[in-house]
């Protein structure tokens, strides 16, 4: 039948988008999976190619046979209508696009006068490649054809009510069940007359896309909170923070969600997990697949992870990208996983996939977040007699490490255990044999419940592993020195809702440090560990000295670098102390690299008295060394001249980097070219070489990414200026966010961003200030 066409605008308009290029499903062969099973699964299982399936169930053939039954010759969606009332209306892709448990209107026309008396009109909707009505994933649905009728399913799930009838059309809302899997739907609408079999079968070419839904409230997805669904399933932007514990920023991210094609990619990526369509219901079930997805290292997945301090010239180094869209656009143009992310670009990528498919989801940043690699739920640390560090057997403690909580309802586990939950796409460790990590309940992370769903254990670990440091004698054998109970898990930061700034979550995944609740939890899931029998927390160990380092943060890259180590003996005798620093370039994975340099000095401090050692490094000794992120580990060492007993402190900075200002109007007209700039200023003793400024495309701001070479060295104090065009592609009532950055070899990740309203002509008053989104 030919379908009415469309016009060039909608109602709004807004110029309708074509349909895209990535509007395919990968098909879910079971003949495959099943192949697995033996080479001859004959006599085992019965198997149907997806065609062999549709040719043998009637109901899924297109029937338009000539004969009296009404014939379908328009199904208008509401397309505007239904986007705007389901939150979707963002959605680049012109589908209909609905959140599950709440209604939509649809209108069928038909070819002659609806008799009621004799005339039968069915729904049907199916889902699936071989799609089953005992199965919940093929739907028939009877419509009463007279006004205020109403109708639902054989289980009772969907509702249709009629709105309102004409002579040759009927306006229905359809509502879909809070719990039905999430994906693409096919609509047919089949008609007969009562006292006939000959039956038409009409087959919609338009698909209906169906996602979690967190304003319904039978949803497991559901929030109460408008300003939270807000931030959390609508919002395009966010920060997601980097740095220290002692010096962060949020870095801005263009999620995307709502670009093409992150919803279609996110789909695609379920497909190629082999997720089955009864758990695509599941929130829980979907992040095991994506958290692998998003990773390489099973089945190619997106995005190929790499620590290194030199990247190939053919790639995208870490630290370049800006946004999702683009990484989920090469992905899915290519089939191949996508060079290069680290832990943020993981964690922002999954952000996307899940805000796309309606879960309700964040970034999260630890900082100084352990990596326990042996289940022992503690982090060891080893050093020689002489005070330096032995890397090969340390575990790592990452600067900081960046996952993802999503927010639902925990129906796999007892109660008490919805909210939050914590997962990881970084590639870690295995779980259940596959790269992922999660979804684990804060809750059980919190109370040390880590034996339930899923890998609470190593979450837990990451938050609140107590760092052991253990002395590696000459004979190789080994001593616990101490046990630092409080150096993991600090500052745990996500974006603050409806702002930029920077919001501690700390005390969702544990007590306060050094309280007694925190205490007995560590002591508690310590007999779950690998180490359990060691009874490390029964040794005697007296810290003779603390160690406390003044460094060096706000020290400009370029500048000489001064570090300063107080040495406070705890004891009221005397003290000779033999002290160790130790200075190094660093990676954020708390991995080492080449050594700076090393000092030896002695004091003698008098009891209960501190003594400052200091350590100075000429930019000239440390240039040559340094990674492109400014980020030095230091190790100190104090040992007791009497005893032999030591102390140390491993501390990281980061030196400071110059600004980066980008200026655009406060408000931009729709569909216009407006002119931008950014403008960088080095303030470093520096010549910086190789300049880039950089921005992503995935909020509709620009119509394509922009990259702009500096043609020229940049010398200390000088300025270089370049100007860009943005052309807002879609219409927002609230403020949009534009994310510009600037890299050189020296250095890498200079940061800027600004905000504009996008209006519909041209602003009368530069002072406009911005309206929010109605929920």
């Amino acid at each position: 039948m030919p379908r009415r066409s469309r016009d060039a605008t909608e109602g709004d308009g807004r110029p309708v988008l074509k349909r895209g290029r990535y509007s395919f499903r990968m098909t879910r062969s079971r003949a495959k999976r099943l192949s697995k099973l033996s080479k001859e699964p004959e006599g085992r299982v019965k198997i149907f190619s997806d065609e062999d399936f549709k040719s043998k169930f009637k109901v899924l053939e297109v029937v338009n046979k000539p004969g009296a039954a009404l014939k379908v010759v328009f199904l208008d969606f509401h397309l505007n209508e239904n986007r705007r009332e389901h939150h979707t209306k963002e959605f680049d892709q012109p589908d209909l696009i609905l959140r599950r448990g709440q209604a939509f209107t649809l209108t069928l026309e038909f070819d002659r006068e609806i008799d009621i008396t004799h005339d039968n009109v069915i729904l049907q909707l199916t889902y699936g490649d071989q799609p089953k009505e005992s199965k919940g994933s093929l739907v028939r649905i009877p419509v009463v054809l007279t006004k205020k009728g109403v109708s639902s399913d054989m289980a009772r799930c969907w509702g249709v009510c009629t709105l309102d009838t004409s002579e040759k059309s009927v306006t229905l809302t359809l509502t879909s069940p809070p719990d039905i899997y999430i994906g693409k739907y096919n609509l047919f609408v089949e008609s007969n007359l009562k006292d006939q079999d000959m039956v038409k079968r009409y087959k919609h070419e338009d698909e209906i896309i169906i996602i979690f839904n967190a304003w319904c409230k039978e949803d497991t997805v559901y929030l109460a909170d408008p300003a939270w669904r807000k931030e959390y399933v609508l919002n395009e932007t966010g920060n997601v923070w980097v740095g220290s514990q002692y010096k962060n920023h949020g870095r801005p991210w263009n999620f995307g969600q709502f670009s093409e094609p992150c919803l279609e990619a996110a789909l695609y990526l379920l497909d190629k997990g082999e997720l089955a369509d009864s758990g695509r219901n599941s929130p829980v079930s979907i992040i095991r697949v994506l958290s692998a997805l998003a990773n390489s290292c099973d089945e190619e997945g997106v995005l190929e992870g790499r620590w290194t301090s030199e990247y190939p010239k053919d790639c995208t180094a870490p630290w370049l990208w800006r946004g999702s869209v683009n990484i989920l656009k090469e992905f899915m143009e290519t089939g191949r996983s996508v060079q290069y992310g680290q832990c943020w670009v993981f964690s922002c990528l999954v952000t996307t996939l899940l805000r796309a498919l309606g879960i309700p989801t964040r970034s999260v940043t630890n900082f100084e977040s352990a990596h326990d690699t042996d289940c022992s739920m503690t982090i060891d640390f080893h050093y020689k007699e002489d005070g330096s560090p032995v890397d090969d057997l340390n575990d790592s403690k990452w600067n900081f490490h960046v996952w993802n909580e999503s927010w639902m309802q925990r129906r796999d586990l007892p109660d008490g255990y919805d909210g939050w939950q914590a997962h990881d796409a970084t590639p870690q460790e295995l779980s259940e044999g596959v790269m992922r990590c999660g979804p684990a309940p804060l809750k059980a992370i919190k109370e040390g419940h880590v034996y339930l769903n899923y890998d609470v254990n190593f979450i837990l670990s990451e938050v609140n592993g107590d760092r052991v440091n253990w002395r590696v004698h000459d004979d190789d054998t080994m001593e616990v020195l101490y046990v630092e109970k409080n150096v993991v898990g600090r500052k745990i930061s996500t974006k603050a809702i409806g702002s930029d700034e920077r919001e501690d979550i700390t005390l969702l995944y544990k007590y306060p440090e050094g309280s007694a609740e925190e205490r007995k939890v560590m002591q508690f899931v310590s007999r779950f560990g690998t180490r359990r029998k060691h009874n490390i927390y029964n040794l005697e160990t007296t810290q003779e000295v603390e160690l406390d380092a003044d460094l060096p943060n706000e020290t400009m890259i370029g500048d000489d670098i001064e570090i300063k180590v107080n040495v406070i003996n705890k004891m009221n005798e005397e003290r000779k102390v033999d002290v160790r620093l130790t200075v190094l370039n660093a990676f954020y994975t708390g991995i080492s690299g080449r050594k700076v340099k090393t000092e030896k000095l002695e004091c003698i401090i008098p009891g209960y008295s501190a003594e400052t050692v200091t350590m100075s490094i000429p930019a000239e000794e440390y240039e040559k060394k340094r990674n492109p992120e400014g980020r030095f580990q230091i190790y100190v060492n104090a040992k007791n001249v009497s005893n032999g007993r030591m102390h140390v402190l491993s501390e990281v900075f980061m030196l400071s980097t110059p600004d980066l200002t980008v200026d655009i109007p406060s408000a931009t007209p729709y569909m216009t070219d407006t002119g931008g700039k950014v403008e960088f200023k080095n303030t470093t003793s520096l010549t910086l070489t190789h300049g880039v400024f950089s921005c992503d495309a995935g909020n509709g701001l620009i119509q394509k990414g922009f990259t702009i070479p500096v043609k020229r060295a940049i010398r200390p104090g000088e300025s270089v200026t370049e100007e860009f065009m943005l052309h807002p592609t879609r219409r927002y009532h609230r403020r949009r966010r534009l994310n510009v950055t600037f890299s050189c070899d020296q250095i890498v990740n200079i940061e800027g961003s600004t905000y504009t309203k996008i209006i519909n002509t041209p602003p009368k008053d530069e002072d406009e200030t911005d309206s929010s989104d109605d929920e």
